[in-house]
């Protein structure tokens, strides 16, 4: 597909990245959305493209909702976008074919007939200490990602304990995978981030590599296709620790998750530290294979839940200390209680608030603060609605986990609320059926048929009809 942008197409793309740059972190806007290609805006939907199935997928399931409010915010409410595949974009190296087709399992599958992956006993044995990284050498953590950045709050204290018990003794195997699940910005990548730098702090020789499960994947699937597979394995097999962001998206890669295993193996068998991050615990990725769920639970596993209200104070002081702001406490605490998702989020309506004032040269107060988060808080109180939000609110009520909503149990003391989950989801936010579906491990038709249960209950139960106003009032912040 031949993509033409017109003026006025590139304008409004470019309205769109100056506003996400607030909302998603600058380098992961960088990585994954700056290289989308804008092909259409009619009827109020923004069409992007990207030249794989697997950047779609891994944009889809870890911005959709921070990036939905980022074209919102530039367009108008209102505004959607969906992301098509054309491997026709990808921009071609030097003196090299353009390759038409994105990479598939099949394709993995097929390359693995050329190049067999051994089996576990045949694997060439690792060195008995990984060798020095070279002063230069990259390790792609983030600087602004340490200890001493981080807020801990009674939310995150004990998967902060942890990470700061791997940073002191890696690879002990009590600890040995480390990993760490919860919802999108709460801070799981940065914690991964300060136990490399601590340990690059005390131990400079050491190699510490972080990656994302994509790239891992993409690789990893690079590697087969130029026949290079033995580099591959030198490449991961020789470092001191492994950092792995998103392992959820290894699910249904089934030629990737056994490369893994053997990458694991081989790491955690020497007393190599390995840290994973995911947005769910190991047992209910989908579609993961059994021996890796099994590997990643021998470790330690913790959570990082919403930070409370005085955590999120915490946070926006530090944030406006690293800014060089000063931000008067009423101001801190409007936004502390309106902005209750995650760090990121809460993080990017102060960044925007800054950035108002500035440009307005206005003074930052209560005034200014409303101003300009007018149109990033929604609700009654400003607050803007997630899923995250309405999934805690629902599990605290029923007195259920999140695990348990996003689990495959069909006891009615779970469907139950996972259906009110479902149906608030799709009443009080502007997120399609498959998107709720992907948020609690279900498909769409799951949703729909959700969705329709309750409605006939509330025409036909008080009870149920009571609970969903009782529910949205909370949700809402009336």
């Amino acid at each position: 597909m031949s993509v033409e942008q017109t003026p006025a197409l590139a304008q409004e793309w470019q309205k769109v990245l100056e506003k996400t740059v607030g909302i998603i972190h600058e380098d992961a806007v960088k990585k994954w959305i700056a290289p989308m290609i804008p092909v259409s805006l009619e009827k109020k939907e923004l069409i992007l493209a990207v030249d794989t199935i697997f950047n779609k997928q891994y944009i889809e399931q870890r911005y959709l909702v921070l990036f939905g409010d980022a074209v919102q915010q530039a367009l108008g409410v209102g505004y959607t976008f969906k992301i098509i595949v054309d491997p026709t974009i990808a921009a071609p190296k030097k003196n090299a074919p353009v390759k038409k087709e994105p990479p598939t399992e099949k394709m993995v599958a097929e390359a693995q007939e050329e190049y067999h992956v051994p089996a576990q006993g045949s694997l060439p044995l690792a060195p008995e200490s990984a060798p020095a990284a070279a002063p230069d050498d990259p390790t792609s953590l983030n600087p602004k990602y340490t200890f001493d950045a981080f807020v801990m709050g009674r939310s995150n204290q004990f998967s902060y304990s942890m990470a700061k018990a791997v940073a002191d003794a890696p690879g002990l195997p009590s600890h040995n995978p480390l990993f760490i699940y919860g919802g999108v910005g709460l801070g799981k990548t940065h914690l991964m981030h300060a136990v490399g730098h601590k340990i690059l702090a005390d131990h400079p020789e050491k190699r510490v590599l972080y990656i994302a499960s994509m790239d891992f994947t993409n690789e990893f699937i690079r590697s087969i296709r130029e026949k290079s597979m033995d580099a591959f394995r030198e490449k991961y097999y020789n470092i001191d620790m492994l950092l792995i962001d998103d392992i959820q998206f290894f699910a249904g890669q089934e030629q990737t998750q056994t490369e893994f295993f053997q990458t694991f193996n081989k790491l955690r068998d020497s007393g190599r530290q390995i840290i994973l991050t995911s947005d769910r615990q190991p047992q209910d990725v989908k579609d993961l294979e059994d021996r890796l769920i099994s590997r990643f639970a021998g470790g330690a596993v913790v959570d990082i839940q919403p930070p409370e209200f005085e955590t999120r104070v915490a946070i926006l002081q530090k944030k406006a200390q690293t800014e060089e702001v000063d931000i008067p406490e009423d101001v801190v605490t409007y936004i502390a209680s309106r902005v209750d998702s995650n760090i990121r989020e809460l993080e990017g309506a102060l960044t925007r608030l800054i950035k108002y004032a500035s440009m307005m040269r206005m003074p930052i107060d209560e005034t200014t603060c409303i101003a300009a988060l007018g149109n990033y808080l929604h609700g009654e109180k400003g607050r803007r609605i997630t899923m995250e939000m309405i999934e805690r609110i629902v599990c605290t009520h029923f007195k259920v986990t999140s695990e348990d909503i996003r689990s495959t149990r069909r006891s009615n003391d779970i469907a139950y609320p996972r259906q009110i989950a479902m149906y608030l989801c799709h009443e009080l936010t502007d997120v399609s059926w498959p998107t709720i579906g992907g948020f609690f491990n279900k498909d769409h038709s799951t949703v729909i048929h959700a969705h329709k249960k309750i409605q006939n209950l509330t025409e036909s139960d008080g009870a149920t009809k009571a609970l969903i106003e009782s529910l949205t009032i909370q949700i809402k912040g009336i």
